[in-house]
């Protein structure tokens, strides 16, 4: 019968079958394994030339030492036979060595060499093997009295033996060196034929076949260690790569952020004067509760901006400590004022344990951050939950100032990011009316400038307590002088009322803005947008004005700085000036503290402007509040009887 030719019939091929769903090595992965292949092929390379250069010297020594020896002891002539070949084959491996240092300088080659530059490493060590195996030929004939054989056996098995580490770079420069050495070394001892040549042919040959083995076994972990290496040396390129693109994005976030804020402040900077001015003028009027809303949603946004002006500030260095002693008490009898009332219309109970501590710190930043401590516990205690403790605690060389509340408490997954910047606990929509989500990474930056710590702890349907932890042996700094930005350029000698103010900002709506503002309590007021028609006023006219208002950020070339200089120049002496900026980036908040003039940030209080104003133009005019005042609590007398508080 005849056999089917149908291909379907016919029985599966025997032998291996390929796996076809496993996919194929991608062509990337493939020229990835091969590049790390060949970069340890290199490594290799550069650390045999390395090991071979090392080893020429104790090579050499070990030669002139073996021929100097057995013609001294012998005086066979053939002894400078041996000695010219291996001299001569040593002298050929220094030159290549010099050769290959030439071609390839180490300030190019620092750890790796190409396989060319090396390409004479194994046959040069074929030669010397050789020439190391003839040794025992030439300089124990065969037929003569073996009694230097010892000698030779252990010069020759030493320099076997000390060979693992210069050939173990490669597995053919481990066969190269051993294999002729140890095969004529091993058919010298069998040439005798007696049972003792015999012997040291086998144990020859064995100990060939163990360094061998051990050097091989040095170059696969060889091999592993310098794939790790290279492994490292990946993912650390990797990560600091990571690293600077990270850099990259956040400076240019923080860049985005800067611009974005100083767009975003310019309107809202415009929109609180003229609100303020829509409810100044409609005082009495029946529209006058809906300009008051204006106001108040204004004030609302202006308060959100300003809390991200709060982290620009302190990141750059422009809040400072004002170190003072001050009574622990004295900070809590403020919190007390302030708190009391609203913690009464939320149904909690307000306690507060201390004692007669003292401490070197600013007090208005401890308030501060206190603050948000009792506001946040206030605000998510919800209606009628339970009570509030605040205390202070010494803890060794620290005192923890904490805040306890009785709310809902926190879920754990939450507070290693509580201190972050935007992160908020239940705010999923975003609500701003519930803030940004800042006010404890200010906290954090607050504490880290009175040199203490902030924490917290949190039971879910427990309560939550969070800390603000502060030195206890910190000493008082000697009077350190007023920041540079409250100083302010020395007045003018003949102020006068109503005030005359030149304002140069290159946004319309915003002196148009400070136009209606300002108008009723201005006898002259000029909106310029230019440095150029700003400079022209003034050249017009050095005394006609009582003070400028400049905007940091200009259209051309020049900021708020250089133009206040050239407008102070063209007056000829030193106009009172006030430096209004939106930015938030870091290094523009530094500059224009720095500048040494008075600065307000958008979007500026109407009624705070026309004060500061009054003041920088008439020395006689009372103290404003500034901008870094407003809001901070005064520190009342009290007195103190067993920890508590009493209001006098």
């Amino acid at each position: 019968m005849l056999p089917c030719r149908n291909s379907a019939c016919r029985p599966p091929r025997r032998g291996p079958v390929r796996d076809s769903c496993r996919p194929a090595p991608d062509a990337a992965e493939r020229e990835r394994a091969q590049e790390r292949e060949r970069r340890i092929g290199e490594r290799l390379n550069y650390q045999l030339f390395a090991l071979e250069r090392a080893a020429r010297v104790g090579a050499f020594l070990a030669a002139l030492l073996l021929w100097v020896l057995f013609y001294a002891l012998s005086g066979r002539p053939q002894v400078f036979i041996w000695a010219a070949l291996m001299h001569g084959v040593q002298a050929l491996r220094y030159y290549m060595l010099w050769r290959t240092e030439r071609d390839h300088p180490p300030a190019r080659y620092p750890n790796h060499l190409p396989s060319r530059a090396v390409a004479h490493v194994v046959p040069l060590l074929v030669a010397a093997s050789v020439a190391w195996g003839l040794a025992p030929w030439i300089l124990l004939p065969p037929g003569q009295p073996q009694t230097l054989a010892p000698v030779m056996i252990v010069i020759l098995f030493g320099m076997i033996g000390a060979s693992i580490a210069p050939i173990m770079p490669r597995r053919s420069a481990v066969l190269g060196w051993l294999a002729p050495i140890t095969l004529m070394l091993a058919l010298r001892f069998a040439w005798e034929g007696d049972t003792l040549g015999w012997v040291m042919c086998a144990c020859t040959l064995l100990f060939g076949a163990t360094i061998g083995r051990f050097a091989l076994i040095e170059h696969r972990m060889h091999v592993a260690m310098i794939g790790a290496q290279l492994d490292n040396e990946t993912l650390t390129a990797q990560v600091l790569a990571r690293a600077r693109e990270l850099q990259r994005l956040n400076q240019e976030r923080n860049r985005f952020f800067a611009s974005a804020s100083h767009d975003l402040r310019q309107p809202v900077h415009a929109l609180a004067l003229f609100s303020r001015a829509l409810q100044r003028d409609l005082a009495g009027h029946a529209l006058q509760p809906v300009a008051d809303r204006v106001v108040q949603a204004t004030d609302s946004v202006s308060g959100l901006l300003n809390g991200m002006l709060d982290i620009s500030r302190i990141d750059a260095g422009a809040v400072h400590a004002n170190w003072t002693l001050v009574a622990v008490d004295q900070i809590f009898l403020a919190l007390a004022q302030q708190f009391e009332p609203p913690a009464q219309e939320a149904g909690i109970e307000l306690r507060f344990h201390t004692g007669p501590q003292v401490l070197v710190t600013d007090p208005d930043l401890v308030l501060r951050v206190l603050s948000n401590f009792i506001d946040n516990a206030i605000k998510y205690a919800g209606q009628g939950r339970g009570r509030m403790l605040i205390s202070a605690r010494v803890r060794r060389r620290r005192l923890r100032l904490a805040v306890w509340d009785t709310g809902a408490g926190i879920a754990p997954e939450h507070l290693p990011h509580l201190f972050d910047e935007f992160y908020q606990v239940g705010n999923p929509q975003r609500d701003v009316t519930h803030g940004l989500g800042i006010g404890l990474a200010i906290v954090r930056r607050l504490a880290q400038l009175l040199d203490g710590a902030v924490g917290v702890r949190s039971r879910l349907g427990r309560g939550s307590v969070f800390w603000l932890e502060l030195p206890r042996d910190k000493p008082l700094p000697p009077r350190a002088a007023a920041p540079a930005h409250a100083a302010v350029a020395a007045p003018r000698t003949a102020a006068q009322r109503p005030l005359r103010v030149l304002l140069l900002d290159d946004e319309a709506a915003v002196g148009e803005a400070i136009r209606l503002w300002l108008a009723p309590h201005c006898a002259r007021i000029e909106i310029t947008q230019t440095l150029a028609a700003a400079s022209a006023l003034v050249q017009a006219e050095p005394a006609g004005f009582d003070a400028f208002i400049v905007d940091f950020r200009l259209a051309g070339a020049e900021d708020g700085i250089a133009a206040t200089a050239v407008l102070r120049e063209c007056a000829g002496q030193p106009v009172p000036t006030v430096l209004v900026t939106g930015d938030t980036d870091p290094a523009r908040v530094r500059a224009a503290y720095a500048s040494g003039l008075a600065v307000m940030f958008k979007p500026v209080q109407p009624d705070a402007l026309l004060q500061l104003l009054r003041q920088l133009a008439d020395p006689a005019a009372p103290a404003s509040v500034t901008a870094e005042e407003q809001g901070q609590i005064d520190l009342q007398p009290l007195l103190i009887k067993r920890g508590k508080l009493s209001l006098q």
